[in-house]
């Protein structure tokens, strides 16, 4: 079973707290603190990890002047034409998976996927199934867009695109919500990714929701978006 512990900063795998089986409480310790970062050690296989935390200034430079920056924009207008205000939480998973695409440099139609399929779950209320949710959404919305051959200059010149399939995914029967295609699906990561790590300050988070290791480095940012609603 994995464990879990706090380093200070900068410093080369020296656990500064006694190892946990259960990181909530070190993850609590961690969001409030800005001198220490996460370690991961699993016994069985010795694995071991040191998950330096993002800050927000890092995180926003990274993607300020980016295509990501340009998409938040995109889906900004496209909340605007369907006459939906986009609310503190949306706001912050939307960032949250731009900085995780950002980190990971995923592509613009694994992001694009990944805004609308956390936009339409939140539009539409998530279900108590929001995985297996998200991972539908994200799958056709990225199915959509390949057979609709939208490039990435589309993706960012107009908010068409984005409007015509949000509006065909918020009225499709809730049933179909939940059919995905089979393999990795890039687009779920990161929605599922940024919905975790928006509940990072609820009883209900677990780090065993994470699908990437960035992941893991961004609880204290997502903790820091959290109080900025």
């Amino acid at each position: 079973m994995r464990r879990y512990a706090l380093q200070l900063s900068g410093h080369d795998f020296e656990p500064s707290s006694h190892w946990s089986t259960d990181i909530r409480p070190v993850v609590n310790e961690l969001v409030v603190r800005d001198d220490v970062d996460l370690l991961m050690w699993d016994p069985a296989t010795d694995a071991s990890e040191i998950y330096e935390q993002y800050s927000l200034a890092t995180l926003m430079g990274q993607i300020e002047t980016s295509a990501y920056a340009r998409l938040l924009t995109t889906m900004g207008q496209v909340l605007a034409e369907l006459k939906q205000s986009v609310s503190p939480r949306l706001q912050q998973q939307w960032y949250l998976a731009s900085y995780l695409a950002c980190l990971d440099h995923q592509s613009l139609l694994n992001t694009a996927a990944a805004l609308l399929s956390l936009t339409v779950a939140e539009l539409k209320s998530p279900t108590v199934d929001a995985d297996q949710q998200l991972r539908g959404l994200a799958d056709q919305a990225r199915c959509w867009l390949l057979a609709a051959k939208v490039s990435d200059l589309q993706l960012l010149a107009t908010p068409q695109p984005l409007f015509k399939l949000s509006q065909q995914l918020l009225t499709q029967v809730a049933t179909l919500d939940f059919c995905c295609v089979t393999g990795q699906s890039r687009g779920w990561q990161l929605a599922n990714d940024a919905y975790w790590l928006s509940q990072v300050t609820s009883p209900a988070f677990s780090c065993d929701r994470l699908q990437r290791p960035t992941a893991y480095r961004l609880l204290r940012a997502a903790h820091l978006e959290h109080l900025t609603d």
